[in-house]
C-alpha cells in the first residue's frame, strides 16, 4: 500500500513538472489535464510506438484545445523532459561512482550514461537555439514544412502546414528561448521538482525491498533504480518492456540480493510504476479529445521525439 501511495505521489509530481514547464514557456493547462495526459501517454506510447511523440502529442493537443500555441507547448514538453533527464543524470553519476567502488561497474552502464548526458545536452541546446541561432531554426522548420508539403502532394492531399507555419513557429521558438534564458530561477525550481519526483520513485522501490524482507544499501537502491530508468529511456523496445525489469534485477543481484528476490522486486516495481498506471491511462483517455479527429499531423510534427517514459 505504501509503495502504491508513493507511486501516486510520484505521478502527481511528474504531472506538475510538465505543467510547470509548460507554464515557464507561457502555456497554461489545469493540473487535472496534465495528470490525465501524462497517464494517457503511457498507454499511447505502447500501442503507437513513435519515440514518445504520440504520447507527447496529448499535451500539445491539450494546449491547442485551449487556444494556446502548439509550438510553445512542444517546447514546454521538451523543457520538462530535459529537467527530468538532468535530475536522472545526477543519480546516474552517483550510481556509477558507487558501482565502481563495489567493483560492479560495466562498460555498457558508462556508455548508456554518456548517451543520456549527450541527449540531454542536445535537448538543452535545442531549447536555446532560438536565442543563439534563430536563422538555423527558420531553416530547419522551412525544410520540415517543404518535406511535409511534398509528402502531402504525393498522397494528393493539401499541405498539412500553413504557408506561414515555419515563420510563425520560428517566432514562437525564439520567444520560448528568451523566456527560458531570462528566468534561470524557474529552471532551478523545475529541477527541484524533477529531483523530488525521482526521490518518490526511489522511495517506492525501497518500500518493496522492505515488504520482501530484503536488505540493500541506499547506494545500491539508487543504482538499480537509475540504471533501470536509463534502460527505460534508451531501450528500442516500447516503454522498455522486459528490458527494464532485466536490468534492475541484474544490478540488484550483482549487489548481493538473491536473484529470485531481485527479479520479483523488479517485476513488482514495474507493475506499480508502469503497468497499473498504463491501465489507468487507458481509462482516462476518454477524458481527452486528443485521439479524435482534431489530432492532426501538425501536432505530431511539433511534439518532441526524445524518450518515451510516460513523458519519456
Amino acid at each position: 500500500m505504501a509503495a502504491a501511495l508513493l507511486q501516486l505521489a510520484y505521478y502527481a509530481v511528474y504531472a506538475e513538472l510538465f505543467r510547470g514547464s509548460l507554464s515557464a514557456v507561457g502555456v497554461g493547462i489545469p493540473r487535472r489535464a496534465s495528470f490525465t495526459a501524462l497517464m494517457g501517454s503511457l498507454f499511447v506510447n505502447v500501442v503507437l510506438p513513435s519515440g514518445g511523440a504520440a504520447g507527447m502529442a496529448l499535451f500539445v493537443e491539450e494546449a491547442r484545445k485551449r487556444g494556446q500555441s502548439a509550438p510553445r507547448a512542444a517546447a514546454g514538453i521538451l523543457l520538462a523532459m530535459t529537467m527530468d533527464f538532468v535530475a536522472l543524470a545526477f543519480l546516474l553519476v552517483g550510481s556509477l561512482a558507487y558501482l565502481s567502488r563495489r567493483g560492479g561497474l560495466r562498460s555498457s552502464e558508462v556508455i548508456g550514461t554518456g548517451a543520456l548526458v549527450g541527449l540531454t545536452g542536445a535537448m538543452s541546446a535545442l531549447l536555446l537555439l532560438g536565442l543563439w541561432r534563430p536563422a538555423w531554426v527558420r531553416a530547419v522548420l522551412g525544410w520540415v514544412q517543404s518535406a511535409a508539403a511534398r509528402v502531402a502532394s504525393w498522397l494528393k492531399r493539401p499541405p498539412p502546414l500553413g504557408a506561414d507555419w515555419a515563420e510563425r513557429t520560428t517566432g514562437e521558438f525564439v520567444a520560448v528561448s528568451e523566456a527560458v534564458h531570462a528566468r534561470p530561477s524557474r529552471l532551478a525550481a523545475l529541477l527541484g521538482v524533477a529531483l523530488a519526483m525521482h526521490a518518490l520513485d526511489v522511495a517506492s522501490l525501497g518500500t518493496l525491498f522492505v515488504a520482501f524482507r530484503q536488505a540493500i544499501r541506499p547506494g545500491g537502491l539508487v543504482a538499480g533504480y537509475a540504471l533501470g530508468i536509463l534502460a527505460w529511456i534508451l531501450s528500442p523496445v516500447p516503454q522498455g518492456i522486459g528490458v527494464v525489469e532485466g536490468v534492475m534485477a541484474l544490478v540488484f543481484a550483482s549487489l548481493g540480493v538473491p536473484a529470485g528476490s531481485a527479479t520479483v522486486i523488479a517485476l513488482a516495481f514495474r507493475g506499480l510504476t508502469f503497468w497499473l498506471p498504463m491501465a489507468a491511462g487507458f481509462l482516462l483517455l476518454r477524458q481527452l479529445r486528443s485521439l479524435g479527429a482534431e489530432t492532426g499531423a501538425e501536432a505530431m510534427v511539433e511534439a518532441p521525439r526524445e524518450g518515451e517514459r510516460g513523458g519519456r
